[in-house]
């Protein structure tokens, strides 16, 4: 019998991405509850405010994205059970479903700020006059935080499914990325002028890059304690039921 090419680590990642995909689309009132959440949010930003200047344009469409974000990836390992760990060790590799669950969440967040963007636009006139600047430097943001809120929600899933314990942990990291977006999109609307926007994209590219490789390192570890414990469980367990 002839055995099977071992899978390439991208086909492991890609299979998990359309595992998470998949499941998101199953459960659709998830993703709608979302979207209504985001669009909901900025027709009361409107109706309050009236009408939007550009500066307040570029600091609401942030604060949007990030709240819509944390509710989209606070499910990222909090939906899982201890047990299911279990199972994707017998078919992943640990470090194949840390980055697939980190490209799921950035593909989904980077969708929720383009929404976000058309909605904030259909409500008041957009003022991104560089829109190469604007979405370029949201992709290295969002993807930041999305390092930071899928490696978070590991952390949070740990101490017993709290998305409480993921907001106090994620909010206070994302902060720097916050505010160097908010500076780029103001760049991007010609609201300030900063010949230094690049070395801040560069420093954002930098903590992307170090957040990615620390997190996965924790994922790793992380996975492999928690399936450790879980199999001493299923052991004990096993244990218990023969002597009875």
């Amino acid at each position: 019998m002839r055995l099977q090419p071992p899978c390439m680590p991208f086909n492991q990642i890609k299979k998990i991405f359309l595992k998470e995909v998949d499941i998101e689309f199953r459960q659709q009132f998830s993703i709608g509850g979302i979207f209504l959440f985001t669009a909901t949010v900025i027709y009361m930003i409107y109706k309050s405010f009236n009408s939007i200047d550009p500066r307040e344009w570029t600091v609401l469409i942030w604060i949007v994205v990030l709240f819509s974000g944390l509710n989209a990836s606070v499910k990222s390992f909090l939906q899982e059970k201890k047990e299911t760990y279990l199972y994707y060790y017998t078919l992943f590799n640990p470090t194949d479903l840390a980055l697939a669950k980190l490209a799921y969440n950035f593909v989904f967040l980077f969708v929720i700020f383009v929404v976000s963007t058309l909605f904030m636009s259909i409500f008041a006139d957009s003022p991104i006059k560089d829109f190469t600047l604007f979405f370029g430097s949201a992709a290295l943001g969002i993807f930041g935080i999305s390092v930071i809120f899928t490696f978070v929600s590991l952390l949070a899933s740990a101490e017993g499914n709290s998305s409480t314990l993921m907001s106090v942990l994620a909010l206070p990291l994302v902060l720097p990325i916050l505010l160097i977006m908010l500076k780029a999109s103001a760049a991007s609307a010609r609201l300030l002028t900063d010949t230094a926007i690049d070395q801040d994209l560069l420093i954002v590219a930098g903590i992307d890059g170090l957040g990615c490789d620390a997190g996965i390192l924790c994922v790793v570890k992380f996975l492999i304690l928690l399936l450790n414990g879980v199999v001493k469980n299923v052991t004990v367990d096993s244990d218990k039921t023969m002597r009875m």
